[in-house]
């Protein structure tokens, strides 16, 4: 992430009572109201702190999904420094004690980032509704409301009007705190990453396709009477094709799985695999049987 580019402000949301401020980290995708927030948190804070106070981060998210796969996030971090700006204005207009950074472009990441850098109490996210929502804020409710333990407010706004009215909230959504599960301690202390039933089922055929690609190889091979023929050096480029993607993948599918990655990418190599072993294996069947 980039330096702090807002320092603290000397207002708060006073309430009543001597408290240690109530932290909250803001991960912002659009600028939007800083009443809204306001009112948001007062609304659902019952007593306890005497004071709000906020860390904001604008994520450099990308407008494609490719610009955001492939890490072209200069113009959008160029966009988040000003929505940075705005967004401080607009939560120090509110009466909140507010400062920020610049983050990174996965708004979960970012969430992390601030985390380390600001404990915080709660996490606020504001992301756009599902209409004009961007590639990088997909799943984004599911993720935040299971990986992190701090009670989650996700607050829904629209693109800025064509006049560039900062946007309103138009919903909300709440998850409340939860503490560490089970499950949660065995996926943080497991040496080997979960895999889905798919990702187990494409290893296996990986795995067994390839086997048989190799022995489809010597079988032609065999067939051959001195030199090798051009099938057979056919079927032995299939076979080691076949062999480097698969490890390739599965080498890739248990880092994505390590770091929880479900995009494009994942996908993308997962797919090439299953399909060039299983075609490769039917054009090996087709060279061995003529």
């Amino acid at each position: 992430m980039t330096e702090t580019v807002s320092e603290n402000s000397p207002a708060g949301v006073t309430a009543s009572g001597n408290h240690d401020p109530h932290r909250v980290l803001v991960v912002a995708d659009e600028v939007f109201r800083g009443a809204d927030l306001a009112d948001e948190l007062r609304s659902h804070i019952q007593g306890g702190s005497s004071r709000f106070e906020v860390f904001a981060i604008a994520p450099a998210i990308a407008h494609s999904a490719i610009d955001q796969e492939l890490g072209n996030v200069d113009g959008p971090a160029r966009e988040a420094t000003a929505r940075l700006d705005a967004i401080i204005h607009e939560l120090r207009r509110a009466g909140l004690d507010a400062r920020g950074e610049v983050g990174d472009a996965d708004p979960l990441v970012a969430v992390g980032d601030g985390l380390n850098e600001f404990p915080a109490d709660e996490i606020v996210v504001v992301s756009h509704v599902d209409s004009e929502r961007d590639y990088a804020e997909k799943n984004l409710w599911q993720r935040l409301s299971t990986d992190y333990h701090q009670p989650v407010t996700q607050m829904r706004v629209t693109h800025p009007d064509a006049d560039g009215a900062v946007a309103k909230v138009v919903a909300v959504e709440h998850a409340p705190g939860h503490a560490v599960t089970e499950e949660e301690v065995i996926r943080e202390t497991r040496n080997f990453p979960p895999l889905t039933p798919l990702d187990t089922f494409g290893i296996l055929i990986g795995f067994v396709g390839t086997v048989a690609l190799g022995m489809l190889a010597v079988a032609v091979g065999n067939q051959d009477s001195g030199e090798l023929s051009g099938r057979a050096a056919i079927v032995l480029l299939i076979a080691i094709g076949a062999f480097l993607l698969n490890v390739g993948n599965i080498v890739g599918l248990l880092f994505f799985e390590s770091v929880r990655y479900t995009g494009i990418w994942e996908k993308f190599f997962a797919r090439m695999s299953l399909m060039f072993t299983t075609v490769g294996l039917a054009v090996s069947l087709v060279l061995w049987l003529t």
